[in-house]
């Protein structure tokens, strides 16, 4: 009801201020209870300490890896020749290296025009204690099978990052190496070999990457 009609049934002046009142209270009571309520749904949404002090962390080899590769780098590669390339080729792009899901493994993001190929990839790096080195799965746009699930670890050799992996093309067997080196602040060289198992490694392909942009914390 509103104050017209308490005026037109001539309810006394002081029952209509006293009447006021309560509702007054009333109103002030429920809109307490409102905001007692929403603050209470409010803290129970939020984690508690200890919630979020029990949370996994990353291992600190993951948190190795980033702080060498995070960021945006710019990209010069040179490929040696081959049958289709006899002059070799030369390439420039971008690496992205970012935090997987969770901050538990590491994502490489790769493009580069090479000649008149852009040559596009993906890689995931994660730790696993069991084999003291990162599982590593890669996959671009030059490889009509998808993605290469490597069997070997990465792991550390001193300052360098090194995956090696024996492989078999037409009941020949190969041996693939990648080699991360000369980190500083801001550059790293990725070189890549390749050549018949147990004989000499020559090399594929080598990267210069310039940081363009730092790691987003």
């Amino acid at each position: 009801m509103n104050l017209q009609i308490w005026s037109r049934r001539k309810i006394d002046g002081l029952w209509a201020a006293g009447a006021l009142v309560v509702l007054c209270f009333a109103g002030l009571s429920s809109a307490q209870d409102t905001d007692a309520q929403a603050g209470e749904k409010a803290l129970a949404s939020q984690p508690t300490a200890a919630a979020k002090a029990s949370r996994p962390k990353p291992s600190a080899q993951i948190t190795r890896l980033l702080q060498s590769l995070e960021g945006t780098w710019s990209i010069n590669d040179k490929l040696a020749p081959d049958k289709n390339s006899p002059n070799g080729k030369t390439g420039i792009g971008t690496i992205v290296w970012r935090r997987g899901p969770g901050g538990f493994s590491v994502i490489e993001e790769f493009r580069s025009q090479q000649g008149d190929e852009e040559v596009t990839g993906l890689g995931e790096f994660w730790w696993v204690d069991a084999a003291s080195g990162y599982h590593t799965i890669w996959c671009d746009s030059t490889n009509p099978g998808g993605c290469i699930d490597f069997k070997n670890s990465a792991r550390w050799e001193g300052s360098k990052l090194v995956l090696e992996e024996d492989y078999e093309i037409n009941r020949k067997k190969f041996t693939f190496r990648e080699e991360f080196t000369d980190f500083t602040a801001t550059t790293f060289t990725q070189t890549l070999y390749g050549g018949p198992l147990g004989g000499p490694l020559k090399v594929d392909e080598i990267i210069h990457a310039t940081r363009t942009s730092p790691a987003k914390n």
